[in-house]
């Protein structure tokens, strides 16, 4: 059955249909995305479903190959390394930013104000507020490490992987906000070993997650 979606928020509104169909498996790794048969399917011209592929290239979800045209993406297999790495490198921006007494009162506030607007769009159903102040929190925690390099080394890993993929999913949203308001308040509360810690749990428990929706699409 077509979707027929409103004129404004075309191509986010497909960014997170197409998002949702990967991560539960209904678009295997490997699944062609034909333009027209998804404009078909959701009622748009061709131009929103260009730039929502780009989007979710850009992502790590799809790829493109030239003369061909574009695939979902098997990221299934590398999820566990990639949390790994994501694992050693923001918890060690962490333990910096407490050890270091770098968390101040500006600092503290962002944290806060960024998982109640994670709470507040989790439960009006706005992704996209959701996805920002997600990234918000975590660029405001490892900023007060004070170390631009690895800052920037985070920002790069992130983007060769879905890493935030699963905010897609309402149900994993009360999930989110519970796991950053528990790592806030450690931080706050100078506790860096608990915050580390609590980190290290969110991240794994996300790359299991990640791995196993995208695994259970190729058993499909």
């Amino acid at each position: 059955m077509n979707e027929t979606f409103p004129y404004r928020g075309k191509r986010d509104l497909l960014v997170q249909r197409l998002t949702e169909a990967i991560l539960r498996g209904e678009l295997p790794a490997g699944t062609w995305l034909r333009q027209d048969e998804i404009a078909a399917r959701y009622g748009v011209s061709p131009t929103p479903v260009r730039e929502a592929l780009r989007m979710l290239e850009a992502q790590g979800l799809v790829l493109y190959e030239p003369h061909r045209g574009v695939r979902v993406a098997d990221f299934a297999g590398s999820a566990r390394q990639f949390f790994r790495l994501r694992e050693a490198l923001e918890c060690l921006a962490v333990e910096m930013a407490i050890q270091n007494r770098n968390v101040t009162e500006e600092t503290q506030r962002r944290l806060e104000e960024a998982v109640e607007t994670m709470e507040a769009a989790a439960a009006s159903g706005d992704p996209g507020r959701l996805h920002e102040a997600h990234r918000r929190f975590h660029l405001t925690l490892y900023e007060a490490s004070n170390f631009p390099a690895l800052v920037d080394l985070i920002q790069m890993v992130w983007s060769r992987f879905p890493w935030d993929a699963l905010l897609a999913l309402p149900e994993q949203h009360r999930l989110t906000v519970d796991d950053h308001r528990a790592i806030a308040r450690r931080v706050i509360a100078g506790d860096a070993a608990g915050a580390t810690r609590r980190l290290a749990e969110h991240l794994r428990a996300v790359g299991l997650q990640l791995g196993a929706v995208a695994g259970s699409g190729e058993r499909a």
